[in-house]
């Protein structure tokens, strides 16, 4: 069943919806909340009083005056007691951070992990996490966020495959880590947390975006709204080139096995990557195709040696379109999935608030 994340409805005005106003803002008065979210006042008194008495924000004299000397308040976040946790789980490595309300990084944490099997990618999991949340434990931890690779059922938190750990199949992993830490849990596909860290402050036309490295991931937005479905998205496996590579999965030409080859020990592989530019664009054209895209991410470990193909890979992309009408843009990855994962949990906790 297909849902949309919604980043910037204001008919469905909710409470992380008045908190990402007021953290943009910085500090902003109760008239410009109600203003900036078209909710009447009577509305965004009744969420502000909420976010207030759940200590998420404070309320201070500005240093400006108005009128015959009124001195009006000003609201902020609170940022010293209340923080989330963002977890990338990824076959290259576990990654984590602590965030506060206002979206400030805290602290972050990084690990190798262990995933042939179920039991050596829970322990990791769990171990990595008790680290985290033991650093942690004497501030409110509202919720976590977690970032799967693989395939993601985000609306029952379940992990149905992870790439490389055979036995991992329809694992509850947000019961298992609710049952195991106490905190709510919100688990989404990574390359939607990727995008969502991209855009939640700026909502955007179509885009695509695909998250590469040894395998592919793709996030998609809708009218500025991030596009989730079970197993959606998943075009790893996608023949590219009939009778192509052979895959790890049995059949030939898939995207994934024109990816896999690419960097080894973290060595670039020339003859892979002369062959993965050939193909790769004709991917991201198509996927603009079917979603009207206007614009391409393109971000992952590989595209951290970017500066050995960018070229060669835009030139076979723009035999497709022109560069006016599809803009294809690099993003580091670095700190962006986790950061996404982090601000999902955010908001999935300021939206649990009942008003």
């Amino acid at each position: 069943m297909k849902k949309f994340i919604g980043l910037g409805d204001m008919s469905k005005v909710n409470c992380s919806s008045v908190l990402n106003v007021i953290r943009e803002a910085k500090e902003i008065s109760r008239k410009e909340i109600s203003d900036e979210t078209g909710l009447s006042w009577g509305g965004m008194t009744k969420i502000v009083n909420r976010l207030f008495e759940k200590g998420y924000i404070k309320e201070e004299k500005s240093t400006t005056t108005v009128g015959a000397g009124r001195t009006p308040g000003v609201i902020t976040i609170c940022k010293d007691y209340n923080v989330v946790i963002g977890l990338d789980i990824n076959r290259e490595g576990l990654v984590a951070c602590v965030l506060n309300l206002a979206g400030d990084v805290i602290k972050e944490y990084s690990s190798e992990v262990k995933c042939e099997t179920k039991e050596e990618l829970l322990q990791s999991i769990i171990s990595f996490t008790s680290v985290v949340v033991k650093e942690h434990n004497a501030m409110n931890i509202l919720a976590v966020g977690v970032a799967m690779q693989g395939i993601v059922d985000a609306e029952k938190g379940v992990s149905i495959e992870f790439p490389g750990c055979k036995d991992w199949k329809n694992v509850p992993i947000r019961e298992i880590l609710v049952n195991h830490f106490y905190y709510p849990v919100f688990v989404e596909h990574d390359p939607n947390c990727m995008l969502y860290s991209a855009i939640y402050k700026n909502p955007a036309e179509n885009s695509v975006l695909f998250r590469i490295d040894r395998s592919i991931g793709m996030a998609v937005t809708i009218d500025g709204k991030i596009l989730e479905g079970n197993g959606l998205l998943e075009v790893a496996h996608n023949i590219i080139v009939p009778g192509g590579r052979e895959c790890m999965c049995g059949k030939r030409g898939c995207v994934e096995s024109y990816l896999r080859p690419c960097l080894i020990n973290e060595e670039l592989q020339e003859n892979a990557v002369n062959e993965m530019v050939k193909v790769i664009p004709v991917l991201m054209y198509n996927m603009a195709q079917v979603f009207n895209a206007t614009k391409i991410i393109l971000t992952g470990k590989l595209i951290g040696y970017r500066d050995r193909f960018e070229d060669k890979l835009l030139e076979e992309f723009y035999q497709y379109c022109s560069s006016d009408k599809i803009k294809v843009e690099f993003m580091e990855e670095t700190k962006k999935v986790v950061y996404g994962a982090a601000m999902i949990a955010v908001r999935g906790a300021i939206d649990s608030i009942e008003v």
